[in-house]
Formats: C-alpha cells, sequence, structure tokens
C-alpha cells in the first residue's frame, strides 16, 4: 500500500476529510460512492465504488455480441477504467483508465460522434492511448439521473460509418445496463 504521509482525524460525526490530492489521483468527486472494506491485519481500506462494475458480466456479454454483429472495437467502462472491451487487447485495455476528454464527454452529458473522414475532432479514448481511431461513437451510461458509465464504439481500420442502426443499439445496451443497475 502506497502512504501519502497526510494524516486526518475523526470530527465528532465520525467523519473523515479524504485528501484533495488523493481524490484529485483516484478521479473522487463530490458525491461519489466509497466502499468501506478491512482487511485481515486490521486495516480499514477505502475504494471507489463501482455502479456499473457491478453488471460486468452483461457488459461482457454485450461487448462479445455487439463486437462480432458491427465487428468493431467495443468498451464499455465506468467513470474510471474500462471494464469489458472487444475487437482490442484486453490485456493492454481492461482497468485502463479513461482519458479526461472521455470524461469530459460524460459530464458534458451529450453523446460524441467524431470522424477523421468529417473532419470532427478525434479523442483519446484512454489514458496513454497509442491506438489510431478512424471513428469514435461515445454514448453515457445513466443510472438514475447521473452518468455513471460509458459505451464506446470505434473503428481503426477505416471501413467504418456509425449510422442510426450502431447508435441504436448502442442507446438499447446503455438503457438495458441502466435499469439492471437501478
Amino acid at each position: 500500500m502506497k502512504e501519502s504521509g497526510i494524516v486526518r482525524k475523526l470530527d465528532n460525526l465520525g467523519r473523515l476529510v479524504i485528501p484533495k490530492e488523493i481524490r484529485r489521483c483516484m478521479r473522487i468527486k463530490e458525491g461519489s460512492p466509497i466502499e468501506f472494506g478491512l482487511l485481515p491485519t486490521g486495516e480499514i481500506v477505502l475504494y471507489k465504488y463501482s455502479l456499473v462494475g457491478q453488471v460486468s458480466d452483461y457488459a461482457d456479454d454485450f461487448v462479445r455480441v455487439l463486437g462480432d454483429i458491427f465487428n468493431c472495437v467495443i468498451m464499455i467502462g465506468d467513470r474510471d477504467k474500462v471494464l469489458s472491451c472487444h475487437g482490442i487487447s484486453k490485456k493492454n485495455t481492461i482497468g485502463a483508465k479513461l482519458s479526461m476528454d472521455v470524461l469530459d464527454v460524460l459530464d458534458s452529458k451529450i453523446e460524441y460522434l467524431a470522424s477523421k473522414k468529417n473532419e470532427t475532432t478525434i479523442i483519446p479514448i484512454l489514458e496513454d492511448d497509442k491506438n489510431d481511431y478512424i471513428t469514435e461513437f461515445i454514448y453515457p451510461i445513466t443510472i438514475q439521473g447521473e452518468r455513471e458509465g460509458v459505451i464506446v464504439l470505434a473503428d481503426i481500420r477505416g471501413d467504418m460509418n456509425f449510422d442510426e442502426t450502431y447508435i441504436m443499439a448502442t442507446r438499447i445496451v446503455s438503457k438495458f445496463l441502466s435499469i439492471q443497475m437501478e
């Protein structure tokens, strides 16, 4: 475990302030769910709780089905990292952090469609992303009004056109995952 050297005291209501540096590093914002754990050694551990992570079995199934049908890169992630993927190296992608650009798209409460063919801005999907995307579609997973995750469709071959069929299928998967988590 990495120690920060920061010590905090509990207040009279038993609350503890998580230092800003740690919140920023872990992408924890106001209202983020935190899970408490207790190790056998007696140490208390705080985890950033992922609502989307609770349906990872469904996410695996959906990326496999959509990937097989659409023959493109598919990723499903929570607000922090990729949970499931298809059409791209799982070893390098599962658990990889989403880029700040993707989080900005989530926070803007819009879907994002970009293509080099249309000269729209392609954004990196992952931090330190080495992939060259030709077209990408980013769609939020909304749970009880909050943007908690993302579905990404991406073309790295240059032969895809994400038309209304792709967009509608992505919306259906997002809605299904949202319902499973409510």
